[in-house]
């Protein structure tokens, strides 16, 4: 199994705040949980649950490079937000110019009966401030 594959069987899970797909969390995922959940799995990372911002700094400690857009391929890392201090959500690239997030939601979304939003395939142009995209080592 790749870790896109990996990542495509939690399509449909529900966003929520805070989680990291465990029973706690109803199962649920925010953008980071999802990202951290899917590297862990392939011992892409090593760290600690963190946000979006924190992991684009420890992957680049960690040697991961930037890589250009239009360049991408599946299993690098989105990071999107204005600037480095700014970033606020992170994704896995997929193929032909899609991304999988988990996403729709927001820190209303504490539990999957309030969500209003879930892991699902995009393309990466839907969203603004793509700040950067990182390739392993």
């Amino acid at each position: 199994m790749t870790l896109v594959e990996y990542a495509l069987k939690f399509i449909g899970r529900p966003y929520v705040w805070g989680g990291d797909g465990s029973g706690k969390f109803s199962g649920g995922f925010d953008c980071s949980g999802f990202v951290l959940e899917c590297l862990w799995a392939f011992g892409l990372y090593s760290g600690a649950d963190t946000t979006a911002k924190t992991l684009y700094k420890s992957l680049l400690k960690q040697g991961w490079t930037n890589v250009a857009r239009g360049n991408e391929t599946p299993g690098n890392v989105c990071f999107w937000g204005s600037n480095e201090a700014s970033i606020n959500h992170v994704s896995l690239v997929l193929q032909n110019g899609l991304h999988i997030e988990a996403g729709g939601g927001g820190s209303k979304c504490t539990s999957a009966e309030n969500s209003t939003g879930m892991v699902r395939v995009r393309p990466i142009a839907s969203r603004k401030n793509l700040f950067a995209i990182l390739k392993m080592p």
